[in-house]
């Protein structure tokens, strides 16, 4: 009997000492082949990118199917009472088209508002930069003649350039060519992931619920029921997350958008249709959105108009005050849950980890990951029989938890002796 435990006894270290090991060497390996695994996974989500892009295309929609569904089959349940299986089957078809057909009216919509009013921009800047840049010229001629290290500093500039235009000249027309070339691709390659998407989410939104149900089978087939649970409420959270910050912000955005149009339009700033639509559409990415669209729109309003790229400035400031201390709480409230230094750290790191599209679902993101880290840590400290309010871990209220003989003892925080 003895001699049975011990060899079990040391079967079990000598099995803990071999997957330390393999997870030495795994790990190792990982390390080593990091940038081959990366492209590995950057090829998986390029293969996949149709699929991603119809799954969110049917998540945004789906609320506006769920509308209209529901407002046939209340229609159907009152005028047409016969072969209902029929009737839920027609409101389902005309519910996804319709909800679809809405969201690409949407795009054609914006697109339609910033095409044009971009070509007339342009055509106004080549009209007017010509004489901008000659009256700069003249200004810059004039102090030329007067001041003689200004003409030493121009020869050396002139100098630099000639050199510049004979050495590199040729190389950055060529990284430009290829960029640009680059991007048009891109273009294209996002507008055919685009219209597979659009197949896919119809797919989607057609077998949603036979999804759904697979989906849970699957779960429970692999999982205790526990478990399952644990993520069926993890989702539900993550999903009133998501959705409340994304349809809050679509909205704030739209009002934005609105109330920037009628404040250029009174103020007479010039491309006012293209700058309202700017900052609406930046406005949807939280903190820094309504800058990224505010400087390019300001510098091409101060190009045509200064005095009035000034009152576009001020006016923007303004704006951004009452959506970020009226409009935006009211509308948002506190669906993420984060602190501010949170939604700025969420942003900084979804905009450096993939982008635009990081710093514009990055917020909702990082809040389900803050409420699952929450949840962990409120579980641990429940078991240890300690308080889960935050206030109760200032510095000399631990040091009261230190000192105390049981830990199950309410410590005041106002620095009185706790009562055992």
């Amino acid at each position: 009997m003895k001699s049975s435990n011990f060899k079990r006894k040391y079967f079990y270290i000598g099995l803990t000492a071999f997957l330390v090991v393999a997870a030495c060497v795994l790990f190792f390996f990982l390390i080593f082949r990091l940038p081959g695994i990366l492209s590995f996974f950057g090829k998986i989500l390029s293969v996949t990118q149709p699929v991603i892009i119809g799954l969110i295309i049917a998540y945004l929609v789906n609320p506006i199917a769920n509308s209209i569904n529901g407002g046939l089959l209340k229609l159907s349940n009152k005028y047409f009472n016969k072969k209902p299986r029929l009737i839920r089957k027609i409101s389902n078809a005309i519910s996804v088209f319709g909800a679809l057909a809405v969201f690409i009216l949407m795009i054609i919509l914006i697109i339609y508002m910033i095409v044009p009013q971009f070509i007339e921009s342009i055509s106004s800047m080549i009209k007017v930069l010509p004489g901008q840049l000659d009256a700069f010229i003249k200004e810059i001629s004039a102090e030329f003649e007067r001041n003689k290290d200004l003409q030493n500093l121009i020869n050396a500039l002139y100098e630099y350039e000639q050199e510049w235009l004979q050495n590199d000249l040729t190389g950055y027309v060529n990284s430009i060519a290829t960029y640009f070339a680059s991007g048009v691709w891109s273009v294209v390659s996002f507008l055919k992931d685009f219209a597979v998407g659009l197949i896919f989410a119809v797919y989607i939104l057609f077998n949603k619920a036979l999804l759904m149900r697979q989906f849970r089978k699957l779960l429970y087939a692999c999982l205790n029921n526990a478990a399952v649970e644990h993520i069926f409420k993890t989702g539900k959270k993550a999903h009133r997350i998501f959705s409340g910050f994304i349809y809050g912000k679509l909205l704030d955005s739209f009002i934005i958008g609105v109330l920037c149009f009628i404040g250029i339009s009174i103020l007479k700033i010039p491309y006012t249709m293209l700058v309202a639509v700017v900052i609406g559409v930046t406005n949807i990415i939280p903190v820094f959105g309504p800058y990224l669209g505010a400087i390019p729109c300001a510098a091409l309003i101060l190009l045509t108009d200064p005095i009035k790229g000034l009152y576009f400035i001020v006016f923007i400031i303004l704006l951004q005050a009452l959506d970020g201390n009226f409009i935006g709480p009211k509308i948002l409230g506190n669906s993420t849950g984060l602190s501010a230094f949170w939604v700025v750290f969420a942003i900084v790191l979804g905009g450096g980890l993939f982008g635009v599209v990081g710093m514009l679902i990055g917020v909702p993101l990082f809040a389900v990951i803050y409420y699952l880290v929450t949840t962990f840590v409120n579980f641990r400290l429940n078991k240890k029989n300690l308080p889960t309010a935050s206030d109760y871990y200032d510095s000399r209220v631990c040091e009261k938890v230190r000192e105390a003989e049981d830990l199950r003892v309410e410590i005041p925080l106002d620095g009185g002796t706790a009562d055992k």
